[in-house]
């Protein structure tokens, strides 16, 4: 791409920036409205008047953040029985990249409810890297920093361009970037020689629209904004062409771009690398209205019948009074103080001093409380933020609670709806950013219910066209309580019959489930031997390891049948050349010997402390094993003489 074309492409970048901002100027008044209520601001009051915040948005927030507080799960499914292994490994990484840092995708998930709470919008964007070593980022996006096509709609994959503000650079890095190829070195030197080199970040756009939620805080972002180097401004926008996506990325003071490509030389894909959801989605429009754009009038409400019950006190408890100057000649006196002496003239008895004051009555107000419990309930009603979505009922009855929880659910599917799919988008673009970026084998841990095992996930195995399905959300555990519930309920009108047919395991893990306890809590409670058993399977998952890698390895002398059978079904399971599934086998057979020994050892000992006798004939190596080590027909000995064969080679 030659310079004039990224410079034309640059300065259509800046017109659609300053459009995006035009089109949202209205909107970002209601932002700032919210914020001022979301952050206890109010007006300064006149004297003798009252205009204290009253914390009705906050609540309202923090409840309906902490009502879609659950997570969710990413799982990636094949669409090919070939691809199964696959999928499950790239769900198992997934699972591992979204926890790996501190502030985490649960983390990015959190806060980007909060803005959709105060905006209608969350906003993430999300990339991966392959250098120095893979990488895979997502990051909220503030809605100030954000500028969206104004005809693109809901749906962002339908937008022409769509950028992000307030990106900022060293020099150093800058510089860095030429060397590497990745920024126009023509345009950097330009930039660093027109533009004075100042350590103040401007974090805002050129209407400086995010001061007002500074402001609401106390806090100065203009005056008191020292960076500490000297950083550069940057917009990374992505816009459309000649009919075709581009990524740049450029300063929009001087229009100059340090970065111009074709959107798929960035991101194989080709999708933007920016996704969201919203609260109200909106088909035509992107900026959406939000919950709190429904509380304000509420809160506007509450705020006032407050303030104006605190004047009406006000006024009874310092009233206006009248004073006869005949009987008080020096009214300053009556204004109280300990011990005070008031002057009066009781006019030689034609005036009563009691008549010389006059207090002035206000009434109280009447229905106040009234009114204001009914705003409540209404609010309750309307928008689902109910006393059991608060934490607490009001309810007696556990049925009706139910019922308002459902109810509550409901009016949350429309969000939920949208949510899934940004997070679809997201897997999305988690799997193109892995096809991409992956340079070398990524060690994979999946849990199964043999236990745990390593494995490598490639390039090659990843398909970007896989199925994604979401798990989890709060939408998910209204529906789970409900199921729960009405388990509950079946299993106490049970007959004895019914009872003598069904399984008892499966009554009581139906039982642990209703009272939250995790899959792997109950797989455990299910586990008689307990971590003895996770401890042999760990030593079989080293030897595997070992025996695979063509370490030295020695026979593990703890071995049981379940040992023998993990290497087993590692063997048969995984997808080994033949050599190397002939030799995890002929493992598992040295260790036959081993693990006979110790069982029969384990019975003997059960049955002395049962006082039972000696077992008359221990049982067969097919029975503990299986048919594929039974004995060699015509074989003294059978499985042990191969077993010890084996051994042998093993040592």
């Amino acid at each position: 791409m030659t310079t004039t074309q990224a410079l034309q492409i640059a300065n259509q970048c800046r017109q659609e920036y300053q459009a995006g901002l035009l089109y949202r100027r209205d909107r970002e008044k209601a932002w700032q409205i919210i914020e001022d209520f979301y952050f206890n601001r109010v007006k300064k009051s006149l004297k003798g008047k009252f205009n204290v915040p009253v914390p009705i948005l906050p609540g309202f927030v923090d409840t309906w953040q902490a009502d879609m507080s659950r997570h969710v799960n990413l799982m990636f499914e094949q669409q090919e029985s070939a691809d199964f292994k696959a999928a499950k490994k790239t769900t198992a990484f997934y699972a591992a990249i979204k926890s790996k840092d501190d502030y985490d995708w649960d983390m990015v998930d959190t806060d980007g409810k909060k803005l959709a709470a105060l905006s209608g919008r969350s906003i993430n964007k999300y990339f991966a890297q392959s250098k120095p070593i893979y990488k895979s980022t997502l990051l909220p996006v503030d809605h100030y920093d954000f500028v969206a096509d104004p005809t693109g709609g809901g749906d962002l994959e339908r937008h022409k361009f769509l950028m992000e503000d307030n990106i900022f650079k060293g020099k150093e890095e800058l510089k860095e970037g030429v060397e590497q190829g990745l920024y126009i070195r023509e345009n950097v030197e330009k930039l660093i020689n027109a533009t004075k080199s100042d350590t103040i970040i401007d974090n805002d756009n050129i209407y400086h629209s995010k001061q007002n939620r500074l402001i609401a805080l106390g806090l100065n972002g203009i005056t008191y904004n020292y960076a500490g180097q000297s950083l550069y401004k940057f917009i990374e926008a992505g816009t459309t062409w000649n009919g075709q996506r581009y990524y740049v990325l450029f300063n929009y003071e001087t229009g100059l771009p340090i970065r111009c490509e074709p959107l798929k030389e960035v991101f194989e894909s080709g999708l933007w690398w920016f996704t969201s959801w919203a609260t109200h989605r909106d088909t035509f429009n992107f900026w959406n209205k939000g919950p709190c754009d429904d509380m304000v009038p509420m809160a506007e409400m509450f705020r006032i019948l407050v303030n104006q019950e605190f004047d009406n006190r006000n006024k009874r408890n310092y009233g206006q009074r009248a004073y006869d100057p005949e009987i008080f000649p020096n009214p300053e006196k009556l204004e109280w103080r300990p011990d005070g002496l008031v002057e009066a003239k009781s006019g030689l008895g034609i005036k009563k001093i009691e008549d010389g004051i006059y207090q002035f009555e206000t009434p109280e107000l009447q229905g106040t409380i009234n009114l204001v419990t009914w705003i409540d309930q209404m609010l309750k009603e309307k928008t689902g933020v109910n006393s059991e979505a608060q934490g607490q009922s009001d309810q007696d009855k556990v049925g009706i609670a139910y019922l308002n929880v459902q109810q509550s659910a409901k009016r949350t599917a429309l969000v939920y709806e949208s949510y899934t799919k940004c997070w679809q988008a997201i897997g999305r673009r988690f799997l193109w950013g892995l096809k991409e970026h992956i340079r070398k084998p990524m060690a994979v841990k999946i849990i199964g219910e043999q236990g745990e095992e390593w494995d490598d996930l490639t390039r090659n195995e990843i398909n970007p066209e896989w199925d994604i399905r979401v798990e989890g959300g709060s939408e998910d555990v209204y529906q789970d309580a409900i199921k729960k519930k009405e388990l509950r309920e079946m299993l106490a009108t049970l007959a004895p019959d019914e009872l003598a047919v069904s399984s008892p395991k499966w009554r009581l893990k139906v039982k642990l489930q209703a009272i939250g306890v995790d899959d792997d809590d109950i797989r455990s409670a299910f586990d008689l031997e307990g971590e003895y058993n996770k401890e042999i399977l760990s030593e079989a998952s080293k030897l595997i390891q070992n025996c695979l890698n063509g370490k030295e390895y020695k026979l593990y002398r703890g071995a049981t049948p379940a040992f023998v059978q993990k290497i087993v079904d590692y063997a048969t399971d995984t997808d080994l050349d033949m050599p190397e599934f002939e030799k995890l086998m002929a493992l598992a057979e040295a260790h036959l010997p081993i693990a006979t020994e110790n069982m029969a050892r384990k019975a003997v000992q059960m049955r002395s402390q049962a006082g039972m006798g000696m077992p008359e004939q221990p049982p067969a190596t097919e029975q503990l094993y299986g048919e594929q080590f039974a004995p060699a027909a015509n074989t003294p000995g059978g499985t042990a003489s191969q077993s010890q064969e084996m051994t042998n080679m093993a040592l």
